[in-house]
């Protein structure tokens, strides 16, 4: 039987959009919480908003910006990486996310502290970590779609410039969306996946979501092979499903380790 994949974009004022591999689906908190509920013990949820906060929850507070910034939101913002987001691909510390609260409210996640559920006794299994439960959960993995189809665009014929502005979620902007899901859709192809261009950015974000959790799993099913799609960064760095383009690995652990350094000081 095939791992079920499923990409959410939750909402804290409007229904979350949902794209399960067929079709878009528009959610109420009250449905998705019954469709979480329903999900199979085998199933992968991508999950497009912040699942990690302070790098310790059991202690957290000890260190400086726990509460503010992750690693990897850092990584995302810094010139110094050579992968810092463009205009219109918004990286923002994740305490400034909204949708964080719906999260928390449907998954339990992020853990911001010692008096929160422990991670093994959370409903899903957030990913990475390794699973040590007697019984299995459906698994959830923190996606960022708009840093995902940045790095699958930056660098073709059709985005020369990865550093000019990509305001991509603009209503009058479907042409851009249009043309960044042809892009993606060269590289990505044999998935089947519904357009998400008759629909709004919310749509596109699912379906990026979508993708980028099948080929993450098709990557860890053939480990002899370079994944097209990896999970960079950790519980402690926070973590992204990502394409593996070029440099991007090694840009990521240079700056981890400074990051850790700094921070040990």
């Amino acid at each position: 039987m095939t791992v079920s994949v499923i990409s959410i974009d939750p909402a804290p004022s409007k229904k979350s959009t949902v794209c399960d591999g067929t079709a878009f689906y528009d959610e109420t908190p009250a449905q998705l919480r019954d469709r979480l509920c329903r999900v199979r013990s085998d199933a992968l949820i991508c999950w497009d908003a912040p699942l990690t906060g302070p790098q310790d929850p059991d202690h957290a507070g000890m260190v400086e910006d726990n509460f503010a910034q992750r690693c990897i939101d850092s990584f995302f913002a810094r010139k110094e990486t050579t992968f810092k987001t463009p205009k219109g691909i918004s990286v923002v510390p994740y305490s400034g996310c909204p949708h964080w609260v719906i999260t928390r409210s449907l998954l339990g996640l992020p853990r911001t502290g010692r008096f929160d559920v422990r991670y093994k006794d959370l409903p899903f299994h957030l990913l990475p970590g390794e699973e040590r439960n007697e019984y299995p959960r459906p698994r959830v993995v923190e996606i960022h779609p708009a840093v995902a189809a940045w790095l699958w665009c930056r660098g073709h014929q059709d985005f020369p410039r990865c550093t000019e502005p990509w305001p991509y979620k603009r209503r009058e902007r479907a042409d851009l969306r249009e043309r960044m899901w042809k892009c993606i859709r060269r590289q990505t192809g044999d998935i089947p996946c519904p357009s998400p261009l008759n629909g709004d950015d919310d749509e596109f974000d699912a379906a990026v979501g979508y993708l980028l959790g099948v080929l993450f799993l098709r990557g860890r099913a053939k480990p002899e092979s370079r994944p097209s799609v990896i999970l960079l960064g950790d519980r402690e760095t926070g973590s992204f499903l990502v394409p593996n383009v070029d440099g991007l690995v090694e840009s990521w652990k240079r700056f981890v380790e400074k990051w850790r350094k700094a921070r040990d000081r």
